[in-house]
């Protein structure tokens, strides 16, 4: 019974935390999250021809938060001055190649090209790590 005395307190505190730190989450924060999430799990099954229903599902999930996300500012839009325009216009362009690449996936998914849907998957792969490097904070 004392330990679960002390225990509730330190409970109540971290479910704040948790809850707090989620509000915090900016639109743009949301929507790469809900991608990430659907990213991982085609990553794991992208070469698997029984789930193509699954795999097509992902796909549209990761464009339609890709879509979504190149109508929103990146927080390091915020650190950009004077350049910001063309910071915003080089971003949404990188988004732009990555709807076209998750269109080149779901293409060879459809198709039933395991291969060719592995390559396109890892140059969507490729764009991703680039859009981080060039627009994520640490």
């Amino acid at each position: 019974m004392k330990l679960f005395k002390h225990l509730l307190p330190l409970a109540i505190v971290l479910s704040l935390g948790t809850a707090v730190s989620r509000a915090e989450d900016t639109p743009m924060e949301k929507e790469m999250s809900a991608m990430n999430k659907a990213y991982k799990a085609l990553k794991k099954q992208i070469e698997d021809p029984s789930k193509k229903a699954e795999n097509l599902a992902l796909l549209a999930e990761i464009k339609k938060t890709s879509e979504a996300s190149a109508k929103l500012e990146p927080k390091t839009a915020a650190d950009q001055g004077a350049q910001k325009a063309a910071y915003l216009e080089k971003f949404r362009a990188q988004m732009a190649d990555y709807v076209k690449a998750v269109a080149s996936v779901e293409t060879a998914v459809n198709a039933g090209d395991t291969a060719g849907a592995k390559a396109a998957f890892d140059k969507l792969n490729d764009l991703k790590k680039k859009g981080h490097e060039d627009f994520k904070k640490d």
